[in-house]
C-alpha cells in the first residue's frame, strides 16, 4: 500500500506525458500512373501551431523504395489488396508493404505511430524523396503547401513529376544520403538520379551501400524498376528538450518506371 502511495505521488508530482498528435494525409485517387493527396490544412489537428496543438508544423515528408522485377505487371489499386501480385513483381516489395501496414492501416484503432519513424522506414531501406525545379533547388513541402492537392504521375513515357496544386511542377530525384542508415555522399547510378528505368538501375552488380543503396535486389535477369511510395508529415513539440513528432505514414502507390531511353 505505501509503495502504491508513493508511486501515487511520483506520477502526480512529475505529471503525465504530454501526448501529441498529427492527422493522418489522406489520398483522394490513386491510379496505375498518378496519385492525387489531399495534405491537411492548417485548421486540422496537429496543423495549428503550437499555441492549440503543441506542434510546430515542419513539413510533409516522402519516402521511396525501388524495386527491380522480372515481371511488367500492371499496377493500380489492387496492388494494396493482393499479395499475390506484390510478390510477383518483387518479394522484398511484398514483405515491405506487409511489414509497413500496421503503420498506415487508419481502420485500426491499434495502429502504430513510431516516434522515429524516419529509423522505422530507413529500416526497410526506405530513402527520402528529393525534389527539384529547372534550376536542380531542393522543394520543402512545407507550410505553403498546407491544404492544397498533391499530385505525384508517373507517365509511362515521360519524367515522373509532383504538382502542388495544379501549379508549378518539379521533377523527381532520388537521394544521394540516408543519414539514418549512416550513407553519405552516395553515387546512384544512372548520375542523372531520375525515376526512370534504366540498365544501371536494374544491374544487380550496383546495388550497394555506395551507390544504389535505395534499391532493392532481385533475380539477376531482372529487367524492370518499379518505386513504392509513402508520405507523413513531421512537426516538433514544445517539450524541452523539443521532440519530433510523425502523422501516420499513408501509403501513396506503387508505380512502373518508364523507359528512360538512355
Amino acid at each position: 500500500m505505501c509503495i502504491f502511495f508513493l508511486s501515487l505521488c511520483g506520477l502526480l508530482s512529475c505529471g503525465l506525458e504530454k501526448s501529441y498528435y498529427m492527422h493522418y494525409i489522406g489520398r483522394i485517387d490513386y491510379t496505375d500512373t498518378s496519385a492525387i493527396i489531399r495534405l491537411p490544412s492548417d485548421s486540422e489537428e496537429g496543423y495549428r501551431g503550437i499555441g492549440l496543438d503543441g506542434i510546430q508544423f515542419d513539413s510533409f515528408i516522402i519516402f521511396y523504395r525501388i524495386y527491380i522485377s522480372e515481371s511488367n505487371a500492371s499496377t493500380g489499386r489492387q496492388l494494396e489488396s493482393d499479395s499475390n501480385l506484390r510478390s510477383a513483381i518483387s518479394t522484398a516489395l511484398n514483405s515491405d508493404y506487409n511489414a509497413l501496414y500496421s503503420f498506415t492501416d487508419i481502420t485500426s484503432t491499434n495502429a502504430s505511430i513510431s516516434s522515429n519513424l524516419e529509423n522505422t522506414f530507413s529500416n526497410r531501406r526506405f530513402f527520402l524523396l528529393t525534389l527539384v525545379n529547372s534550376d536542380g533547388k531542393t522543394v520543402e513541402l512545407g507550410s505553403s503547401s498546407l491544404g492544397k492537392r498533391l499530385t505525384i504521375a508517373f507517365p509511362t513515357n515521360e519524367d515522373p513529376t509532383l504538382t502542388i496544386d495544379g501549379g508549378a511542377t518539379y521533377d523527381l530525384r532520388r537521394a544521394v544520403k540516408n543519414e539514418n542508415l549512416n550513407l553519405y555522399d552516395l553515387t546512384p547510378l544512372p548520375l542523372d538520379r531520375k525515376f526512370l528505368n534504366h540498365s544501371d538501375l536494374y544491374n544487380t552488380v550496383n546495388i550497394t551501400n555506395g551507390r544504389n543503396a535505395d534499391v532493392a535486389t532481385g533475380p539477376e535477369t531482372s529487367r524492370y524498376t518499379y518505386v513504392s511510395l509513402y508520405i507523413a508529415a513531421r512537426g516538433t513539440n514544445i517539450e524541452m528538450p523539443p521532440g519530433t513528432v510523425y502523422s501516420q505514414p499513408t501509403f501513396i502507390g506503387i508505380f512502373l518506371l518508364a523507359e528512360s531511353g538512355g
